[in-house]
């Protein structure tokens, strides 16, 4: 029997059992495969559980005996869901009832309901829930890009990606000749909205883009390719690979920051490692009160420049 869990993350795969131990799910049992789309799922699973896991953009195609979804508005967005479960009935050859299919939806029956008549009551309709919009920095032509269903901020440019692009082209682009050549490292990078407004508004810069996501390397490698930017385009939760330690001018990140800023301590450690000597950290936040001390940490200065109501925080490696 083999098992296909689409959606499910390693604390989703325990149940309690007698007197209230956590014990692995009898999900696990059988030869199971794990599809994820962040990497950093995929590893807790792989840790946690010792089972197989995947990480790409779709789902494997198997074939598979069962398949197991898991989703609800509080897990993934509308989209991802319907695009999700487009890609199940196409492996189940439409079959979305038990054995063959099981939906584990966290939420209302009828958002439940409506989820699956989408695809159900229309069998025979293939949904693109792609979306391609432009963006700008001053100066420069708008370019396209095109991102997919779980990118961060799908269908619109982020308004804090933007004054990072905005800075860091405008900083560079006033070294004039000597921007030539910098290695940019933008990590995060989702679609590419910054890596991409960069490399356009400063020519020669070497560009290379990490993300956690999937999805988001999926369409930054299809970003690259459309608009003629070449880029070094990496899926990783742990920063760059250790050949590129100390090679990189320029880092770019704008980090989340839910987890008591946990995750941006991952982005300031990847760009201590990463930065030359003299490399310079830009980093992007609303209000400056809570990452500013924590860049601090890694870094022997702080400067904040205020754009589009956001805080960009510069910091210079100095060894």
């Amino acid at each position: 029997m083999k098992r296909l869990l689409v959606g499910y993350r390693a604390q989703d795969l325990f149940v309690k059992g007698r007197r209230g131990a956590k014990q692995p799910s009898p999900l696990l049992d059988g030869e199971v495969t794990c599809h994820v789309l962040d990497i950093y799922h995929r590893h807790a699973i792989e840790k946690t559980h010792h089972v197989k896991a995947v990480c790409s953009a779709h789902l494997p195609e198997g074939p598979w005996d069962e398949i197991y979804f898991k989703t609800g508005p509080k897990l993934m967005s509308g989209e991802l869901s319907l695009d999700m479960l487009q890609e199940i009935s196409r492996l189940t050859g439409g079959d979305l009832r038990p054995p063959r299919f099981h939906l584990e939806f966290e939420g209302k029956e009828r958002d439940r309901n409506a989820l699956l008549e989408k695809i159900v009551g229309d069998p025979g309709r293939v949904r693109d829930f792609s979306s391609t919009w432009r963006a700008s920095v001053p100066g420069c032509e708008p370019i396209e890009l095109t991102s997919l269903p779980g990118c961060f901020c799908h269908r619109r440019a982020d308004d804090g990606g933007l004054a990072l692009a905005e800075v860091v082209s405008r900083e560079l682009s006033a070294r004039g000749d000597a921007a030539e050549g910098l290695e940019f490292l933008d990590m995060g990078c989702g679609c590419g909205l910054v890596g991409f407004l960069v490399a356009s508004a400063v020519k020669g810069v070497g560009l290379v883009m990490v993300d956690s996501h999937s999805r988001a390397v999926e369409a930054a490698n299809l970003n690259s390719k459309r608009l003629g930017i070449p880029a070094e385009i990496i899926l990783s939760d742990n920063g760059t690979p250790a050949r590129m330690d100390g090679s990189f001018d320029v880092f770019a990140g704008n980090p989340p920051y839910y987890s008591d800023y946990r995750i941006a301590e991952v982005f300031l450690e990847t760009a201590v490692r990463a930065l030359k000597p003299g490399g310079t950290c830009y980093t992007v936040v609303k209000n400056d009160a809570g990452l500013k001390p924590v860049q601090e940490r890694y870094f022997p200065s702080v400067e904040v420049v205020r754009r589009r109501g956001y805080c960009v925080l510069k910091s210079v490696k100095t060894a």
